[in-house]
Formats: structure tokens, sequence, C-alpha cells
């Protein structure tokens, strides 16, 4: 790691809130920790709390995440499920269809962080296959504004 002390074992609420001021191998370090799943899921829980049911009005739709680069080499999988101005969040994958749109964004954990922290620009990371999108695109570039993403507060 480099000049920023980062414990892995901190917890994760306050961890996120860092994320932005942390070099790349930093957050590598962190994410790809035993602790790293720990800190995905309040980056989650936090998206999931901060839904804008405004936004996603008259929207049923599943976001899927696959983030790659965990302890290990493992992958995580979140699932956000929209319906009826509700936000459910899951770690495994539904296997019944869903109703409504459907989109899954393939990254790994490090990417994922970067553009959610504004240190990475996401269409650019899409154009050169870093970051992968499945599904309706035009609903892709919307969808992630429904969600409330944890960032530095200034």
């Amino acid at each position: 790691m480099s000049d920023l002390a980062v414990d892995p074992s901190a917890d994760p609420a306050k961890l996120i809130t860092t994320l932005a001021a942390m070099s790349e191998r930093e957050v590598s370090d962190l994410l790809s920790s035993p602790g790293g799943n720990d800190v995905l899921d309040e980056i989650f829980r936090q998206m999931q709390a901060n839904f804008r049911p405004e936004l996603a009005k008259g929207e049923n739709a599943v976001v899927r995440f696959g983030l790659s680069g965990g302890s290990g080499g493992a992958t995580r999988t979140y699932e956000l499920r929209i319906r009826d101005g509700e936000c459910a969040l899951t770690h495994e994958p539904s296997t019944t269809a869903p109703e409504g749109r459907q989109l899954t964004i393939t990254t790994d954990r490090v990417r994922f962080v970067r553009v959610l922290t504004g240190q990475a620009n996401g269409a650019k990371l899409f154009l050169t296959r870093k970051i992968k999108v499945d599904g309706d695109m035009k609903f892709g570039g919307k969808v992630i504004s429904w969600f409330g993403v944890p960032t530095q507060e200034s």
C-alpha cells in the first residue's frame, strides 16, 4: 500500500467514505482482501438505501453487477430488483425470469469503485471493453442515476 494506511478490518461504512482518496493499488488491495466483500456489500446496501423511486416511476427492472477481483480471484454478483417503486438487493442472481428491463454490468471491483467515485469514466471503460454491459444500453445510461452512490464527504 502507498502512504495512505488502510485497515481492511475497519468498519466498511467508514472505509467507503475514503475510497476516493485511495490510490488504485490501495483500492485493489482492499477489495481483493477477505474484507473486500464487506466493503462491496456496504456500497450496494447504501445504493439500495439511497434508491430514488421518483426517477424509476413505472419501471420494473433488474440490474445485475458481476464484479471480479475478489479474494482468490472470486467474482461477486449483486442484483438490484426494482418493482413498484421498491428496490430489493440480493447477492445471488434470481433464477426466475425478470419482469421488465434487464441490465447486466460486468467489470472488476477496482474499475467499479473508480467509476462510482468519479475517478474513471464509465463510457470510456465501456468503449475499451473494460466494462461490459448486456441489455438495453439506453436504459443503462439512466438506471445508475436511480441510486445514491457513496462518495467521500467534502
